[in-house]
């Protein structure tokens, strides 16, 4: 496990307070203070987590747990009491949101050049997409099981000729972000969104 990776599973473990960096460099063992300002700091640009400057002071809070965050959305628990959005509606919640962001209707569709069937197929076959629905376990560990099965879904939608390519997740923001750190080089070509509770979209 990277800094990256590191610092994200601690400021989540301490959600929703805050962490500064000397805070992040004792609780982890970090010697270099340096390494972690530059990371929190590349964190921070990236909208992984959420940066405030008290006085002189950096603090830094995972994104989803910052009341004042642009990025926050309803937590899972509350959306599903509202009955917004569950697993059985978010293919086609999902379908309609990302036709209106591309501009096109998408429906299911079968792409022989990969002899797959897509969730997301317009029908020039220019834009293509899968849905994901996925939860952390116990809302703390990402499976590997889960990191393969988007990397499958990335390497499968890049072996297509359509220009537009995307991955759209529900239901725990924290899923998507957390394979982002790991491997978001390997999906220069896929777009990740994430569809809250609520019908919001999100570019991560």
């Amino acid at each position: 496990m990277n800094y990256k990776e590191r610092i994200l599973d601690y400021l989540w473990s301490v959600a929703p307070d805050g962490a500064t960096n000397g805070q992040i460099a004792r609780a982890l063992g970090i010697t270099s203070q340096q390494t972690v300002y530059m990371t929190t700091q590349e964190l921070a640009r990236r909208r992984l987590i959420h940066a405030v400057k008290e006085g002189i002071t950096w603090v830094f809070y995972a994104l989803n747990d910052y009341p004042g965050s642009i990025a926050a959305r309803p937590s899972t628990a509350s959306a599903a009491r509202a009955g917004t959005l569950t697993s059985a509606t978010f293919e086609t919640v999902a379908a309609r949101v990302l036709g209106d962001h591309y501009g096109i209707a998408l429906s299911p569709g079968m792409l022989l050049s990969i002899r797959k069937r897509c969730a997301f197929v317009s029908a020039d076959q220019r834009v293509v997409g899968d849905p994901q629905y996925d939860t952390l376990v116990d809302g703390e560990r990402l499976p590997p099981v889960k990191f393969a099965t988007i990397a499958e879904h990335v390497w499968l939608r890049e072996k297509t000729a359509a220009p537009e390519l995307f991955l759209v997740f529900g239901n725990d923001r924290e899923v998507p972000l957390r394979w982002l750190v790991r491997f978001a080089a390997l999906a220069r070509g896929v777009q990740f969104y994430f569809l809250s509770n609520d019908g919001g979209l999100e570019v991560l």
